[in-house]
């Protein structure tokens, strides 16, 4: 599957086929009735799920093994059917479960080969096309394999750090959870690396780049100075 699929359009009339089937309408997700539909055993809500959730999984999983990253996104989507019937939380909550089997399942890749994961070389891919603020790069062009191999080329803990707090969305306590840090250290390293993707997107381009983060990651890094 490609990283950049899963429009809304895709996610729209899932769970329609029979009369009287309740509808999922995944262009404003009803995560609840969602979830509750595929802990029952409907395949169309799990469908919804797992085109919802996959691309961004596949792209967390790229920066971390990039050589068998969809291998491992099958792996863990196997140990979410089986889990998911005793599943309960919010959509934040489904997220930072998923990405915490990730990282296990990623773990567990590690020790069987004992070895680190190979690093995905930025000049494998084609130049990322240059916008006006690193944030909107990150969050804008992330679904591109040319993003994927920017972020994956920064020091671990900080690509994850940015994967898990602005490419999959999750709030700073849930990154911190899946990455078994405090959420100060998950803010410090976000905004790092952060800065360091802007260096590197002005080298690139080879012009001058204004760095504006979002809002709620300068009030983070301030509060936690």
């Amino acid at each position: 599957m490609a990283l950049d699929s899963a429009p809304d359009e895709e996610y729209k009339g899932l769970g329609q086929g029979a009369p009287g089937r309740e509808r999922w309408g995944l262009g404003v997700l009803d995560f609840g009735r969602t979830l509750e539909a595929a802990q029952a055993g409907d395949p169309d809500a799990f469908a919804c799920l797992w085109r919802r959730y996959q691309p961004g999984l596949l792209r967390y999983l790229t920066v971390k093994a990039a050589p068998v990253a969809e291998d491992l996104a099958a792996d863990v989507w196997t140990r979410v059917v089986g889990a998911l019937p005793a599943f309960r939380g919010d959509e934040q909550h489904f997220k930072a479960w998923l990405y915490t089997t990730a990282r296990n399942r990623l773990t567990d890749w590690y020790r069987s080969r004992q070895r680190r994961a190979e690093t995905v070389e930025v000049s494998k891919f084609a130049a990322m096309p240059g916008t006006d603020h690193v944030e909107n790069e990150v969050v804008d062009r992330s679904t591109t394999d040319a993003a994927v191999a920017l972020i994956g080329d920064l020091p671990p803990a900080q690509a994850e750090a940015v994967m898990l707090r602005v490419v999959a969305g999750l709030d700073v306590a849930l990154a911190a959870e899946v990455m078994g840090r405090s959420p100060g250290s998950v803010r410090v390293l976000c905004h790092r690396g952060l800065k360091l993707l802007e260096r590197r997107l002005e080298e690139q381009r080879g012009e001058e780049a204004v760095f504006n983060p979002p809002v709620a990651y300068v009030s983070e890094t301030v509060e936690s100075a």
